[in-house]
């Protein structure tokens, strides 16, 4: 993929992301067409553990339990914090703050079709509360026939992630009044 740069970032420690797809005549010329402006150097310095602010704020995000493969990042860890999301996850999963969850980790999030059909596959009923189904798809399922039932799978934030956010609430505490 090929990286995009702007003068405009020259002097930033970081440069940062700019999707390869993003117009950026339209960008300079009309900025209000986006929804935020140019990024603020601060908001692209690394911290000591060289993540950038925007890693920290996914890191904060994945701590909500219910970010997976399949979630749509928004536009504004571009455009705010000038990260890839696909990046900034494989950089957390690479120190330690964040690992792919197992199906069975995952399995709280999936709907309740999707439960009923695992169990269909089985022969075994289908009826029920979601917690009920839920149950009977653990109990009844081994973990390889879970793996091989759906592909979506959860991030997880690791103690060590943890740690990360409570080094520095000030970083999250200016992203939004949204509190963990």
């Amino acid at each position: 993929m090929k990286k995009v740069t702007h003068p405009y970032y020259k002097d930033y420690p970081v440069q940062p992301y700019i999707n390869p797809e993003r117009d950026l005549d339209m960008w300079e010329n009309f900025p209000e067409r986006f929804p935020y402006g140019k990024i603020a150097k601060v908001d692209i310095t690394p911290v000591e553990e060289g993540l950038v602010p925007g890693d920290i704020v996914l890191l904060w995000r994945i701590g909500f339990n219910n970010v997976t493969t399949e979630t749509w990042m928004p536009d504004y860890f571009e455009y705010r914090y000038g990260i890839n999301t696909d990046d900034s996850i494989k950089l957390l999963t690479e120190k330690g703050y964040i690992y792919l969850g197992s199906a069975l980790e995952t399995l709280d999030l999936l709907n309740a079709e999707v439960l009923k059909r695992m169990l269909k596959s089985k022969g075994l009923p289908v009826s029920g509360k979601k917690q009920d189904i839920l149950e009977r798809v653990v109990i009844n399922l081994s973990p390889e026939e879970l793996e091989a039932s759906f592909p979506q799978r959860k991030y997880a934030i690791t103690p060590q992630g943890r740690s990360i956010l409570e080094k520095y609430p000030n970083i999250i505490k200016k992203h939004g009044p949204k509190m963990m």
